[in-house]
């Protein structure tokens, strides 16, 4: 796994950055996982009905975050030749991915849902272990097997004790429409089990973490991501409105995954790793807006896309959400696809300050 950690003294630091720069981008912004429901709840005080209300939320969120960071993505592989040339899968995928995203939209639109809500999980959860193994390199010599398979275990878990008992029940929905799941599998052992192994995990992960800092090992940015991630995931399937609920996890993943995309772009910047000239002005130092404003404009493309679809609904008669997922499910999903690249079989992201 990469690891982003700066050595900007002869110390070695278990930031990846700085505390201000860690704690703004990775863990305490976790706070923005109730923005969504907040707006959600809003927009029903001024007026506007619970579904759009909704609409409104995937609007926002998708414009002014999540979109740019899942275009944010492809500067560092679908415009990287040497990535390409490397990972030439990630070619015929970027057809492969956004055919199957259509025609599942237009004729199997619950198994669509079904696959993007439990890839998305996934992939969230994916993101926090790579930010966690990249705390992790940072103290080697301190950490055990037994110490990560904890950490991974506690993350991965803490999402599905009530989200399978939403599935157990037939109450996990977006909108109105409910999400695929076997028949077989609904019953309370799934939940229960769930809940099990969550349960465990926590414990060990609590007791380990006391033993580590009592031990004088204890490894504080780390500690704060698994803690609020483990609160964020366990609590959000709880709210009824699941999709807007998710929006606040995809909102703190998001804002997470454009810091750390600039981050790691900056790194590549300062050693010359960036082959494409307009990537590389992305990437100079001071020029954030410049890439965020790229990447805003790529997502603003996408909401154009969904509007003239809206506009058209009476000659191909697709619901909203149909429209809203069959776009916006293209290039997030190819996303996911390059992620778990990166996420795993990516380049050290080797020690340089960025200036």
């Amino acid at each position: 796994m990469a690891t982003l950690a700066i050595e900007s003294t002869g110390r070695r630091s278990l930031w990846l950055k700085s505390p201000k720069w860690d704690l703004t981008w990775i863990s305490l912004s976790v706070i923005l996982v109730i923005l969504p429901y907040a707006t959600y709840y809003f927009g029903q005080a001024i007026g506007f009905d619970p579904n759009k209300a909704r609409i409104v939320v995937n609007y926002l969120i998708a414009g002014a975050i999540g979109g740019p960071h899942m275009y944010a993505t492809y500067t560092r592989t679908l415009f990287e030749p040497t990535f390409r040339k490397r990972y030439w899968t990630i070619i015929p995928m970027a057809f492969i991915i956004p055919s199957l995203v259509i025609y599942a939209a237009i004729f199997q639109f619950t198994y669509l849902l079904t696959i993007f809500f439990f890839w998305a999980s996934i992939h969230v959860l994916h993101q926090i272990i790579f930010i966690v193994d990249c705390y992790n390199e940072r103290q080697r010599s301190f950490l055990t097997k037994y110490a990560r398979v904890i950490d991974y275990a506690v993350v991965l878990s803490a999402l599905y004790p009530m989200a399978m008992y939403r599935f157990v029940h037939n109450t996990f929905t977006v909108g109105e429409q409910p999400l695929f799941f076997p028949e077989f599998l609904k019953v309370d052992i799934v939940w229960w089990t769930a809940s099990i192994i969550f349960g465990i995990s926590f414990i060990l992960y609590v007791a380990k973490t006391i033993r580590e800092f009592q031990l004088g090992i204890g490894n504080i940015p780390k500690t704060i991501l698994v803690t609020v991630t483990v609160l964020a995931a366990f609590f959000t399937p709880f709210f009824h409105e699941l999709d807007v609920a998710f929006q606040g996890l995809n909102s703190w993943h998001s804002f997470q995954y454009l810091g750390l995309t600039w981050y790691i772009n900056r790194l590549r910047y300062e050693r010359g790793e960036i082959t494409k000239p307009s990537i590389r002005k992305l990437a100079e130092p001071g020029k954030w807006w410049k890439y965020y404003g790229a990447n805003f404009l790529a997502a603003s493309s996408a909401l154009a896309i969904i509007l003239v679809l809206r506009l058209t609904q009476e000659y191909h008669h697709l619901s909203y959400d149909q429209i809203y997922y069959m776009i916006i499910l293209c290039f997030l999903l190819t996303h996911y696809y390059h992620d778990h690249i990166l996420f795993t079989k990516s380049e050290e992201i080797r020690t340089v300050q960025p200036s």
